[in-house]
C-alpha cells in the first residue's frame, strides 16, 4: 500500500509541475551547412553586405525578422518541449545537491521518467501553418507584440554571421541567467512562462489536497537564436529558437503525503521552436482569366 501511495505521489508531483510549464511553446547548436558543387561557383554580391561585429549583425537581424510580422509571409512552424530523463529529480528540500536520494523518495525518482513521458505525450510537439497574408502575431515570437525582436547588443553574449553560398547564417547567443535573475533580455525575443500564471495553474489546484506548491526558481542556460537569410534578396527564410529552463520547485506533502514533508522537484525544460518562412505566393489562375487571355 505504501508503494501505491508513493507512486501516486510521484504522479502528482511530476504531472503538476510539468503540465503547468508545458501547457504555458531546433536544435541547441546550429549545424554547419554542407555545400556540394561540381562547377566553379559564380559569386553574386549580397544585397546588403553586413559587418562582423555583434552590433552590426544584430541590427541586420532585427531589421529582417521584424519585417516578418508586418509583411505577413507564409509560415510553417514546429514547437517541441523536452525534459531529459537525467535532469528530473525529486529530493528532500535542502538536499538538491546531494549525491544520494533519500530512501523514501527512491520510488518516486524511479517512476519519474516514465510519468514524464506520459505527461508530455500530447504537448511535447506542435506544428502548423500560417497562410500568406494572415496575421502571425499570436504564433511568431514575441506573441502578441508588434515586434519579433527588440534585442540590443547589451542583451546578448554575441552575434555572428557566416556567408555560405547564397545564404547568410546568423547565430545570436545569450548569457546564462542564474536563479531568479533578470530575464528582461530574453523577453525581447523569446516566449517566457509567466510565474503568476504557473503558480495559479489549475494543475496545482487539482493536487492541493495532497501537495502544497510553495514556489519555484528558474535559471536559463544555452539560449540561442539561429536564422537563415537569402543574402541576395534580404529575405529571412528560417528562424530557430532554443531555450533551456532549469526549474527547482518547492512543494510540501499534505493529507496522505504529509509524511514526505518539504521536497524539491528539479528538471530541465527544453523549449525549441522552428519557423520556416515563404515570401512568395502562387495564387491559382481563374478559368475566366485564362479564357480572357486566349480571346485576346
Amino acid at each position: 500500500m505504501k508503494r501505491i501511495f508513493t507512486v501516486l505521489m510521484a504522479i502528482l508531483l511530476v504531472s503538476a509541475m510539468l503540465m503547468s510549464f508545458a501547457s504555458c511553446g531546433s536544435d541547441d547548436k546550429a549545424e554547419e551547412a554542407e555545400v556540394f558543387t561540381t562547377d566553379e561557383a559564380v559569386y553574386t554580391e549580397s544585397a546588403t553586405p553586413v559587418g562582423k561585429t555583434s552590433a552590426e549583425v544584430l541590427d541586420y537581424f532585427n531589421s529582417l525578422v521584424n519585417g516578418v510580422k508586418t509583411s505577413k509571409p507564409a509560415i510553417s512552424y514546429y514547437f517541441e518541449k523536452n525534459v531529459p530523463d537525467d535532469s528530473l529529480k525529486v529530493t528532500k528540500k535542502g538536499a538538491e545537491d546531494a549525491e544520494e536520494i533519500d530512501e523514501s523518495l527512491e520510488a518516486i525518482n524511479s517512476s519519474a521518467s516514465g510519468i514524464k513521458d506520459m505527461i508530455l505525450e500530447n504537448t511535447k510537439e506542435t506544428s502548423g501553418e500560417i497562410a500568406y497574408g494572415a496575421d502571425n502575431s499570436e504564433i511568431l515570437f514575441v506573441k502578441g507584440e508588434s515586434f519579433t525582436s527588440a534585442l540590443t547588443v547589451a542583451d546578448i553574449d554575441y552575434a555572428t554571421i557566416k556567408e555560405v553560398g547564397d545564404n547568410y547564417y546568423i547565430t545570436i547567443a545569450f548569457n546564462d541567467i542564474e536563479k531568479n535573475g533578470d530575464t528582461a533580455a530574453l523577453a525581447k525575443a523569446f516566449e517566457l512562462h509567466d510565474k503568476d500564471a504557473v503558480l495559479a495553474s489549475e494543475e496545482f489546484a487539482k493536487t492541493s489536497e495532497y501537495l502544497k506548491f510553495n514556489d519555484y526558481d528558474v535559471a536559463y542556460t544555452d539560449c540561442k537564436i539561429t536564422a537563415t537569410v537569402n543574402r541576395l534578396t534580404n529575405e529571412i527564410t528560417n528562424i530557430n529558437y532554443y531555450k533551456a529552463a532549469l526549474v527547482t520547485a518547492d512543494m510540501t506533502g499534505a493529507g496522505t503525503f504529509e509524511s514526505y514533508g518539504d521536497v524539491s522537484v528539479m528538471f530541465k525544460l527544453e523549449d525549441k521552436a522552428d519557423f520556416n518562412i515563404t515570401w512568395t505566393t502562387e495564387l491559382p489562375t481563374s478559368p475566366l482569366e485564362t479564357a480572357e487571355e486566349v480571346s485576346e
